[in-house]
């Protein structure tokens, strides 16, 4: 008998449940219209976080094949080691002048990020504080920590502010995303500045879905909000409006000299592929200089917002262009996810635990490339789907 039975009768629980998952391949590229699994069929994309279309961008695409062929693909080692290589270094350079802070250090991920700052920093009598909907890459960073960890509600920080007036820890970190992943809605920097000054606390905010997207010159919420100067560490996934891969954590000198020297996971593994900081470098270029990709896709959130909210449907307080179409059990998002497809319509299904019970949704995002045709599509299809 396999030893893996208890394997199986999880996979038959999550499958009764509605909440298994399965992997589907999309063809050809990423874009606004999309394959899955080898079909010939066109669907309007409404899940990728291509936000700003970048990641086949011709400029793009250019620069990461013109380094693969000057610096090879594999960086080969650890950056301490021999992987550190001149893209690399470049990228960190440009990301720290674009967040205005001393210095910035590339990691393979946003969840390697996260994890790097929330395990070297935080120390055994130390406190961490964060969002209760902060990605699960901050959760489990968290738990992993030596520190103690709580949580707090962005629409009522009166327990984040009880929490910091404790004195028996010796340092008390915050730790928010700026646009919520799932929900669409944003931190309120402004209240969590002003205590992380009152408490002298550290303000990390993960700016994965801002960072291209918001700002003058595309930083962020915190400098759409004027508050970049006033967040100690900003942590900058590259996996989406820069259309590329890793993330940056940018923060003073003395704070990246650290985690260069402490952080597991930035010590103990392979550098990313040069290449891959040349792409993102070429796409913070375009960032820089197109800012009419972010007024087009701020525009496009907007619209099709009133479109979702005039057909009376549940999409929470998204004021970004992540809208979710709130529905409550799984197996009816589901359903209409597979309504929608019928449609034309490529939207997934988010379900526990990725989402509370009772709130599995519907997750759109929206992309500059999108038109007003497409979304008064999908406002139609959704409402056919979900008010039949």
């Amino acid at each position: 008998m396999t030893n893996f039975a208890f394997v199986y009768n999880q996979l038959k629980e999550l499958e009764a449940d509605k909440l298994l998952r399965k992997l589907c391949c999309m063809t050809p590229a990423q874009g606004a219209a999309v394959s899955r699994n080898s079909s010939s069929r066109r669907l309007v994309n409404f899940s990728s976080n291509d936000y700003l279309n970048l990641a086949c961008d011709g400029r793009v695409v250019d620069a990461g094949c013109e380094a693969i062929r000057r610096w090879g693909f594999g960086a080969s080692a650890s950056r301490l080691i021999c992987g550190t290589m001149e893209p690399h270094v470049a990228l960190e350079r440009e990301f720290a002048a674009f967040f205005r802070k001393e210095a910035a250090l590339l990691f393979t991920s946003g969840w390697t990020a996260n994890e790097a700052i929330l395990r070297a920093l935080p120390r055994k009598g130390d406190l961490i504080l964060m969002d209760k909907a902060d990605h699960a890459s901050i959760i489990d960073a968290a738990a992993a920590s030596e520190a103690e960890f709580r949580t707090f509600r962005r629409d009522d920080l009166s327990r984040l502010n009880r929490l910091l007036e404790k004195t028996k820890y010796n340092r008390k970190f915050i730790v928010t995303e700026s646009i919520f992943s799932m929900d669409g809605d944003s931190a309120d920097l402004a209240p969590l500045v002003n205590l992380k000054k009152a408490h002298d606390a550290i303000l990390i905010v993960d700016e994965a879905h801002s960072a291209g997207c918001m700002g003058a010159t595309g930083a962020g919420l915190a400098e759409e909000l004027g508050l970049l100067a006033d967040i100690d560490i900003l942590v900058a996934p590259l996996g989406k409006a820069f259309g590329a891969a890793g993330a940056v954590v940018a923060a003073e000198r003395a704070v990246v000299d650290y985690l260069v020297n402490t952080a597991r996971p930035f010590i103990y593994t392979t550098a990313p592929p040069p290449a891959n900081s040349a792409a993102a470098l070429a796409a913070l270029e375009i960032v820089r200089s197109e800012p009419q990709r972010r007024r087009q896709l701020s525009e496009n959130a907007s619209y099709l917002r009133r479109r979702l909210t005039g057909k009376s449907l549940n999409i929470g307080n998204s004021m970004s262009h992540i809208v979710p179409v709130i529905i409550g059990e799984p197996h009816s998002a589901l359903t209409a996810a597979e309504r929608l497809c019928e449609k034309g319509f490529l939207l997934v299904a988010i379900r526990p635990p990725t989402v509370p019970p009772g709130t599995a949704r519907l997750r759109i995002s929206v992309q500059a490339s999108h038109t007003r045709e497409q979304f008064d599509a999908l406002a139609e299809g959704l409402a056919d789907v979900l008010q039949a």
